[in-house]
């Protein structure tokens, strides 16, 4: 008996630095503030009151950072520093959210497919939902979950015709950009892009287990883009657990609420 307890801790030990390196793995691209270059890690001086500053660097000191946020600091600083607290605030729950459960996941079947490629049509919208039925019958959908991207916005802001355009194609982002307006036709979803219409830009594609289930998990983080479009975070995380199954909402996830961007 003694050494199978003996052999039980062994293997916890051996297991558990494993789990804790899966989690410190996983580790998104940011936008560094001011530059906007992309980085992993930046440092950023905000105000805590009048008269003092303190320098965070992310994500090392997200706790700090969202101490001084509950003690009421974020208000402090000019309408820059503020937006900058807003931003380094969201930076964190963004990895927060893809570090909450620490098991891996056993399959993977969504890190070989080019997300900023995507058919438009392959990406759930809302949950039990996908466009298709979206465009078709909106009062049998749910409302869309806040915080996400809303493709129902393209619908609302096409303009009006008496025939479909010719030059309809395939709906899909490319090179992480999708803008034009959407058209339900009989061959199905298809486009008419519009450089100047709104639309959704892809930031990062990033790859965690958000649910704590078995199946690897892929996060979207997009903003608006185009006129009327609200400047806003917003993220779309996406599951399967096979090949032939189709993009699905992970369930049993809280997803985060991000400031403005």
């Amino acid at each position: 008996m003694n050494k199978t307890i003996r052999y039980l801790a062994l293997l916890m030990i051996l297991i558990l630095p494993a789990q804790t390196l899966a989690v410190e793995d996983i580790r998104p691209y940011f936008s560094a503030p001011y530059t906007g270059e992309k980085v992993q890690q930046y440092s950023i001086t905000l105000p805590l009151s009048r008269h003092e500053k303190a320098t965070f660097h992310i994500p090392k000191d997200c706790g700090k950072l969202n101490s001084h946020l509950l003690e009421g600091s974020g208000r402090w600083g000019t309408r820059i520093e503020r937006r900058l607290w807003i931003k380094a605030d969201d930076d964190c729950r963004y990895l927060n959210f893809l570090r909450q459960y620490p098991r891996n996941a056993e399959r993977d079947f969504v890190s070989t497919y080019d997300f900023y490629n995507a058919r438009v049509s392959d990406l759930p919208l809302r949950p039990g939902c996908d466009l298709d039925l979206l465009l078709r019958n909106p009062s049998a959908c749910p409302p869309s979950l806040p915080g996400m991207p809303n493709f129902s916005m393209f619908m609302n802001n096409m303009p009006s015709h008496q025939e479909q355009p010719r030059e309809l194609q395939d709906c899909r982002f490319e090179n992480g950009v999708f803008r034009g307006y959407i058209y339900h036709t009989g061959m199905g979803l298809q486009c008419r892009k519009d450089p100047k219409a709104p639309g959704y830009r892809i930031l990062s594609v990033d790859f965690a287990n958000v649910n704590g289930d078995q199946c690897q998990d892929a996060v979207l983080r997009m903003v608006p883009i185009g006129r009327g479009g609200r400047p806003s975070l917003l993220i779309l995380p996406l599951t399967r657990c096979s090949e032939t199954e189709k993009f699905s909402l992970p369930s049993d996830s809280d997803y985060p609420r991000f400031g403005p961007y």
